[in-house]
């Protein structure tokens, strides 16, 4: 398997109460189930149970492991590990009905994703967390892109966070990617640690069958992720 890799998971992939459903409850761990069980909506605690399983069958595959034997730990930052493979990076996002696995074996890896569901202040979120040449990119005409810009540049930011192991509460106004749509590259505050490392960045737009968009952002120095194709993402468990 050619790895850094994309898997996309739909809940509707593996319907609630199926029989299917049933066997992947049974990969996952005492802890998982504790986890699970504390989520009050039943969609949400579907949603648990696919990320959970797309994750343990994705890395048994790439571990030749069992899925259901896989053991997690986590790092000084909190982010998790595979115990058996630390050097195995990985990466979920959730947004809406949608999961998202990012794995890589070089380096960290981040991955956000966003199906946007309402109407949002674009303009009034990113003056309170982007960068200011950023706000401008995003009030420069047609305005009808102001969308697009926005996921674009939140998913970014969050996926270089997550492969950082930080979280946003870092700072999202500490990196600028006003010019990356221009192919002039990645900006970040000078007293962000890591700044001066080979940071990849992977954006892509994926039009779904509503007429929306899923945004799919993913960060971390591995040199495959500027380059990752196609066929690097994969639909389901496989």
């Amino acid at each position: 398997m050619t790895l850094p890799a994309v898997w996309l998971l739909h809940s509707n992939d593996v319907p609630a109460d199926s029989a299917d459903a049933k066997a992947l409850e049974r990969l996952l761990s005492a802890d998982e189930h504790a986890r699970r069980a504390r989520y009050h909506n039943s969609e949400a605690r579907h949603q648990f149970l696919l990320g959970r399983a797309l994750l343990r069958r994705v890395l048994g595959k790439i571990s030749d492991q069992p899925p259901e034997a896989l053991s997690f730990s986590r790092n000084e930052n909190g982010k998790p590990l595979l115990a058996s493979m630390p050097d195995l990076h990985f990466s979920l996002s959730h947004s809406g009905q949608w999961i998202a696995l990012a794995v890589s074996c070089e380096a960290p890896v981040g991955i956000d994703i966003e199906q946007p569901s309402k109407p949002r202040d674009f303009l009034r979120i990113a003056r309170h967390y982007f960068h200011p040449q950023e706000c401008a990119l995003l009030e420069a005409p047609p305005l009808e892109l102001m969308p697009m810009h926005f996921y674009r540049l939140w998913t970014m930011k969050e996926a270089f966070f997550k492969a950082r192991g930080t979280g946003i509460s870092e700072g999202l106004g500490r990196i600028n990617l006003a010019g990356y749509h221009l192919g002039e590259g990645v900006s970040f505050d000078e007293t962000l640690a890591d700044r001066d490392a080979p940071w990849q960045f992977y954006y892509a737009m994926h039009p779904l069958p509503d007429t929306t968009q899923l945004h799919v952002a993913l960060a971390g120095t591995d040199p495959g992720l500027g380059e990752l194709q196609q066929e690097g993402i994969h639909r389901g468990f496989d």
